[in-house]
């Protein structure tokens, strides 16, 4: 067996129809990756004119030598051990032969199914001796990590079915999300795909969800290089979720009249305990009616961007990867109906899963990143673990003396810093 360059049209056309397609094993991802500084290596692993395999290497220059990742690749079949070896074996000569310190890898198997407390309820045993396999054939293995900066990579994920009938998609939701969405949309909130200022709007509320979790917020141009690349190839859209405020202002002055209706109708019954506590209701309902009417009222712009979503999608799969929430109108649950639509319309598309992209594996009330984690749990998708990271060492001296002159750098550049404040 061999391993060779490929065009981007023999790596896309075996990824798509492996059942562990993955958008980061494309070329629309080297695309995005080649104009963040990554040097791309497209590869197909050969026995004779057989394709067996694909591997996306993204490279990194570290002084004379590179770092090289393989994102949720490589690509082949997993239950072949031999054919798995033998692709070890190619990428550990075609690394070094490119003054490799390592290959870093992370492929899209799930090994567990996770409940609702994050724990194991049902294990992919196949994939699970595949840690021992990996390791056995040279690889370090990061371990069992559960939070999002402890890997490359998210190591577990949300993922919905949308092969199923809409009635079965809607009674998968959780009891909140139905609630929510029982009512089909009821304050018009509009949702958009691939407008021509969709990116804008993207940005817009990115930014206000950075600011208010006091979160770091790539630059426009990195989002902008994201989504035109993948877009290029038909690999990605945008949904913007927005409301018209003058439609808005109109359904709650239609909500108190029909509110003041019902109570001129119940003042027009007899006196009683029935009437008295039906009253009492009614003006609890219309206090809150009020409360948001003002809300609503005193709203400027006549087109409030609410919430919008990137999503990429290949093979059987769509992935909702970058999102944002604006702070106003948030009793409207925008992103809510935001969600599902993307559900129904990648049903409609014909496409096998949702990918809720990234959840961490653990549960902490504490967390700042316990709100993404409930969100994504109550549209009712499987909670899947992935195998997590390897990293096949190839130059193991270089790699330590490299990795820790890089740390000193780094601590030296930190401490003028400081000293200069």
């Amino acid at each position: 067996m061999e391993l060779r360059n490929i065009s981007d049209k023999v790596m896309d056309d075996f990824v798509e129809t492996s059942d562990k397609s993955h958008f980061m094993q494309t070329s629309a991802w080297g695309d995005v990756s080649k104009n963040r500084g990554y040097i791309i290596h497209q590869l197909g692993l050969y026995n004779n004119e057989q394709l067996l395999g694909t591997a996306l290497l993204l490279e990194k220059k570290v002084l004379m030598y590179s770092t090289f990742y393989c994102p949720r690749g490589f690509i082949l079949d997993f239950k072949n051990k031999e054919l798995i070896k033998e692709m070890l074996k190619q990428l550990k000569d075609y690394c070094y032969k490119h003054n490799g310190l390592y290959l870093k890898i992370n492929p899209d198997l799930i090994i567990a199914k996770l409940d609702d407390e994050c724990n194991r309820k049902e294990t992919d045993e196949g994939n699970f001796e595949l840690i021992e396999f990996f390791k056995e054939n040279g690889g370090s293995f990061r371990g069992f990590t559960t939070t999002f900066s402890e890997s490359s990579a998210p190591r577990f994920t949300f993922r919905v079915n949308v092969e199923r009938s809409e009635e079965e998609i809607f009674n998968g939701l959780h009891n909140t999300t139905r609630k929510i969405l029982k009512d089909k949309n009821p304050y018009k909130v509009s949702i958009t795909k691939n407008d021509p200022n969709a990116l804008e709007d993207f940005y817009q509320v990115m930014k206000e969800t950075s600011i208010r979790k006091k979160m770091y917020i790539e630059p426009y141009t990195y989002f902008e290089n994201f989504y035109k690349e993948l877009a290029n190839k038909d690999e990605a859209d945008i949904y913007v979720a927005s409301i018209n405020t003058n439609e808005l202002k109109e359904i709650f002055n239609n909500k108190l009249a029909n509110v003041d209706k019902e109570i001129e109708d119940v003042n027009k019954r007899p006196d009683g305990p029935k009437k008295e506590n039906k009253l009492k209701d009614l003006d609890q309902k219309r206090n809150k009616v009020l409360k948001l009417k003002k809300e609503v009222d005193e709203l400027k712009k006549e087109r409030i961007v609410l919430s919008s979503i990137i999503t990429a999608r290949f093979g059987d799969k769509v992935w909702t990867i970058h999102g944002g929430n604006s702070d106003e109108l948030l009793f409207l649950n925008a992103n809510y109906e935001l969600y599902y639509h993307i559900l129904l319309d990648s049903k409609a598309n014909g496409y096998k899963l949702v990918d809720f992209y990234g959840s961490e594996g653990k549960v902490d009330k504490s967390s700042q990143i316990y709100g993404i984690y409930l969100f994504k749990l109550r549209f009712g998708g499987d909670f899947d673990e992935f195998i997590g990271e390897f990293d096949f060492i190839y130059r193991p001296f270089m790699n330590s003396l490299i990795t820790t002159l890089l740390k000193s750098r780094r601590k030296i550049k930190y401490l003028l810093s400081v000293k200069r404040k």
